[in-house]
C-alpha cells in the first residue's frame, strides 16, 4: 500500500511539473501577442491620413494674357511702343530699352501694377539692359561651343542643336529676369536655382518666352518679304526704260549702269530700312510681352525671389510706401 501511495504521489508531482512547464511555455507566446495588440492600438492612436497634396492655383489669367492687359491699361501705349522700337534701332542706346522693360516686369512680384513709365532714358536702365545683353552674349558663346560640337553630327546634331537654341532663349529671359530682381548681374548665373524654379511650371515659362518673339519673327519675315518684293519690282520698272535704251544701242555705258543701279537698288534701300524699323518696333512688342509676362510667371512660382532685393538704408523721412518711392523695393531705381 506504502508503495502504491508513493507511486500515486509521484506521478501527481510530476503531472503538475508539467502543467507548470507547458503554462511557462505558453507565456512568452501570450507577452508577444499581448505586446502587439498593444503596439496595433498605439499605430492607430498615432495614425495620421494621407493629407490632401496642394495644388497650383488657378489664375483668371496665363501670363502673357495678364501682360497684355497690363500693357493695354497704358494711355496711349501703342505710342508709347513705338517709341521704344525707334530706340531699339539705335546700336548701343538700346540697351535703355532692355533696362526699361526688365524695371517694368520687376514691379509684378512686389505686387506693382502700374502703367507703362513715362522716364524711358536712365542711367540706371542703361546699365541693367546692358547687364542682361552680358547674360545674353556670355550664354550665346556657350552655344557657339556646343554648336561646333553638335555640327559634326548630321541631321540628329543640327536637330538637338535647335532644339537646345529654342531652351537658351528661355534660359536668358530667365536670368535676366533673377538679375534685375537683386539688382546684381551675379544673381542673373544661379545655375542651381534657376533650374529648380523653372521646373515649377516649365510649359508656361516656355509659352512666355518662346511664343511672342516666334509669332513675331514669323510675321515680320512674312511682311518684310512683301515689302523688299515689292520694292524689287518697283525698282526694275524704274529701271526699264534704261534697259531698253542701252539695249538698242547696244553698248552700256557707265551713266547707264549707274542709272539701272540706282533705280533698282534706291527702292531696296529704302524697303530695307522700312521693314528694319518695322521689325524693332516689333521686337519691342514681343519683349514687352515677354518680359512683364514674365514678371508675373515668378510672381506666381518664384516669389522668393522678392528676397533678392537689396535692403536700402532710408535717405529722408519715411513716407508712405507709394510704387514710386525708393523705399518701395519694387520701384526701379533712378
Amino acid at each position: 500500500m506504502g508503495g502504491r501511495d508513493d507511486a500515486s504521489h509521484l506521478a501527481r508531482r510530476r503531472g503538475r511539473t508539467h502543467s507548470r512547464a507547458k503554462r511557462a511555455d505558453r507565456r512568452p507566446g501570450e507577452a508577444g501577442a499581448a505586446r502587439r495588440r498593444e503596439r496595433i492600438v498605439m499605430d492607430q492612436m498615432n495614425y495620421t491620413a494621407p493629407q490632401p497634396q496642394p495644388t497650383q492655383p488657378a489664375y483668371a489669367q496665363g501670363c502673357l494674357g495678364a501682360a497684355w492687359a497690363d500693357i493695354k491699361a497704358t494711355p496711349g501705349y501703342v505710342g508709347k511702343l513705338v517709341v521704344l522700337g525707334l530706340i531699339m534701332c539705335v546700336p548701343i542706346l538700346n540697351f535703355v530699352v532692355l533696362g526699361y522693360l526688365l524695371h517694368w516686369a520687376r514691379e509684378v512680384p512686389f505686387g506693382g501694377r502700374t502703367p507703362l513709365p513715362v522716364q524711358r532714358v536712365t542711367g540706371k536702365n542703361f546699365e541693367f539692359g546692358f547687364y542682361a545683353f552680358v547674360i545674353a552674349l556670355a550664354v550665346s558663346i556657350v552655344m557657339g561651343v556646343v554648336g561646333m560640337i553638335l555640327g559634326v553630327i548630321p541631321i540628329l546634331g543640327w536637330l538637338v542643336y535647335m532644339a537646345l537654341s529654342l531652351a537658351a532663349i528661355a534660359v536668358i529671359e530667365l536670368m535676366q529676369m533673377r538679375m534685375i530682381m537683386g539688382y546684381s548681374i551675379g544673381d542673373g548665373f544661379n545655375v542651381k536655382d534657376l533650374w529648380k524654379v523653372a521646373q515649377r511650371n516649365i510649359g508656361q515659362l516656355l509659352l512666355v518666352t518662346l511664343v511672342p518673339g516666334l509669332v513675331v519673327s514669323f510675321v515680320v519675315g512674312i511682311v518684310g518679304g512683301v515689302i523688299m518684293f515689292v520694292a524689287m519690282l518697283l525698282g526694275l520698272g524704274g529701271a526699264l526704260p534704261s534697259i531698253m535704251s542701252s539695249s538698242s544701242v547696244g553698248t552700256a555705258s557707265m551713266t547707264d549702269v549707274l542709272a539701272i543701279m540706282s533705280f533698282i537698288l534706291g527702292p531696296a534701300l529704302l524697303a530695307g530700312l522700312v521693314v528694319y524699323v518695322l521689325a524693332m518696333i516689333a521686337e519691342t512688342v514681343a519683349n514687352t510681352l515677354t518680359l512683364r509676362g514674365l514678371g508675373h510667371w515668378v510672381a506666381r512660382y518664384a516669389p522668393e525671389w522678392t528676397a533678392l532685393a537689396p535692403v536700402v538704408p532710408p535717405t529722408q523721412p519715411v513716407q508712405p510706401t507709394t510704387p514710386t518711392y525708393p523705399q518701395n523695393p519694387g520701384a526701379p531705381l533712378q
